[in-house]
C-alpha cells in the first residue's frame, strides 16, 4: 500500500472497502509517476532553458564585441578624416578636436588662440569660404564649402566645412562651431577629371566641349558691353603628308609646338583650342577690325619663320579663316561655319595666308 495512503488511513481509524482502497491506492501510485515525470520534465526544460541562456548570453558578448570591434574601426577611420572645431566672432580658434593632428600634423595646442586663415592658401576658393565663415558668425546657417590650408609640412589639403553659429544664453552669437572633412584625394581627383573634360590631350589646349562654353559666354558678354572678337579657325596646310611621311610621334611633337606658337600669340583673355586633327582655334576677344587683320599677319609671319622652315620640303603652311562678332555671325554655330568658310577659301586657292568672311 502507498505509504501517504497508509498513514492517512491509520490517524483516519476508517475503515475501507478493498476493492475502493485498491483504487485508491492505484490512484496515489499513479499521481506519483505523474509527479515523477512532471519533476523530470521540469529539470530538463530548465537544463535546456539554461543552455539556451547561456548561448544567447555567449552570441550576444560576440556580436556585442564585433559591434564594439567595428566602432573602434569607425572611430579610427573617422580620426584619419574629420574634426571639430570651433572660432570666436574674430575667426580665433577656440577649441579643436584632437584628431586634427592625424590629418594636418598640429596638435590642439598648436593652432588654439591662432586666427584660423592663418592657414589659408591664396587659391580662388578660401575667399568664398571666407564670406561664408563671416555669414556664420552673423547668425546665417550657411551651406558646406571647401577650403584650401596647408598642413604642418607645407602640403596643401582641401577640407570640406560645415559651421554653425554659436550662441549663449541671451540668444548673442558669440561664434562658430562646425565640423571638417578631409577631401584632398577626391578634390584633386574631380579636378583632373573636369581637366581632363576640358582639355586636349595632347596639346593642353582647350577642347572642343570647353571652347563652346566660352564662346557661349564671350558672345553674351561681348552683347551686354557691344564688343566685338574675332574667331580664327586655323589649318595646317599639308600636314596629312609629315604625318604619313614621318610618322604620327613627329606629328604630335608639330601639333604641340604649333600649340605653343598659339598660346604665344594669345592674350590672357583670349582663347586658344584645338578642335581636332590638325584645327586650331584662335579668338581674339574685344578688337577691331584693323587690329584683327595685324594680329593675322604677325601669326602668319611666326608660322612662317618658327614652323615651316623645319618641315620646308613638305610645304607646310597654314590657311586661317576669320569669323568677327557681331557682323559675321551672332551665334556660336555661326561664327564657327563663317571662320571655316573663310578658311578653305584660303585653302583652295593661295594657302599660307588669310581671309575674313
Amino acid at each position: 500500500m502507498h505509504k501517504l495512503l497508509q498513514r492517512q488511513l491509520k490517524k483516519s481509524g476508517a475503515v475501507v472497502d478493498e476493492k475502493f482502497l485498491a483504487l485508491v491506492n492505484q490512484a496515489y501510485i499513479d499521481a506519483d509517476e505523474d509527479r515523477e515525470l512532471l519533476e523530470r520534465s521540469l529539470e530538463i526544460s530548465s537544463q535546456e532553458m539554461r543552455e539556451l541562456y547561456e548561448k544567447l548570453q555567449k552570441n550576444a558578448k560576440e556580436k556585442i564585441k564585433q559591434s564594439e570591434d567595428r566602432l573602434k574601426r569607425l572611430l579610427y577611420e573617422l580620426r584619419t578624416q574629420y574634426f571639430l572645431y570651433s572660432y570666436n566672432t574674430n575667426f580665433i580658434i577656440t577649441d579643436v578636436s584632437d584628431s586634427i593632428e592625424d590629418i594636418l600634423g598640429y596638435t590642439p595646442k598648436e593652432v588654439i588662440g591662432t586666427n584660423f586663415s592663418k592657414y589659408y592658401t591664396t587659391e580662388e576658393i578660401n575667399k568664398f569660404s571666407l564670406n561664408l565663415a563671416k555669414k556664420t558668425i552673423e547668425g546665417e546657417e550657411t551651406n558646406s564649402r571647401i577650403v584650401s590650408i596647408y598642413s604642418k609640412d607645407g602640403k596643401v589639403h582641401y577640407l570640406e566645412v560645415d559651421s554653425y553659429p554659436l550662441h549663449d544664453k541671451n540668444g548673442h552669437v558669440i561664434g562658430a562651431e562646425g565640423l571638417a572633412k578631409d577631401i584632398t584625394q577626391q578634390f584633386l581627383l574631380q579636378q583632373k577629371l573636369d581637366y581632363l573634360s576640358n582639355h586636349d590631350s595632347l596639346t593642353g589646349l582647350s577642347n572642343r566641349h570647353s571652347l563652346y562654353n566660352q564662346l557661349d559666354y564671350l558672345i553674351k558678354d561681348a552683347k551686354r558691353h557691344q564688343q566685338s572678337f574675332a574667331l580664327f579657325y586655323i589649318d595646317l596646310d599639308n600636314f596629312k603628308a609629315i604625318n604619313d611621311i614621318l610618322g604620327h610621334d613627329e606629328g604630335d611633337k608639330l601639333l604641340q609646338e604649333f600649340a605653343h606658337l598659339l598660346k604665344a600669340h594669345a592674350r590672357a583673355n583670349d582663347i586658344v583650342a584645338r578642335i581636332g586633327g590638325d584645327e586650331f582655334i584662335l579668338v581674339y576677344t574685344d578688337i577691331n577690325e584693323q587690329t584683327r587683320d595685324t594680329l593675322a599677319q604677325k601669326l602668319l609671319e611666326s608660322i612662317n619663320s618658327e614652323i615651316t622652315p623645319k618641315y620646308k620640303k613638305y610645304n607646310l603652311s597654314a590657311s586661317i579663316g576669320i569669323a568677327t562678332y557681331p557682323q559675321d555671325g551672332t551665334s556660336m554655330h555661326q561664327l564657327l561655319k563663317s571662320a571655316d568658310s573663310a578658311m578653305y577659301k584660303v585653302k583652295h586657292s593661295s594657302k599660307n595666308s588669310f581671309a575674313n568672311y
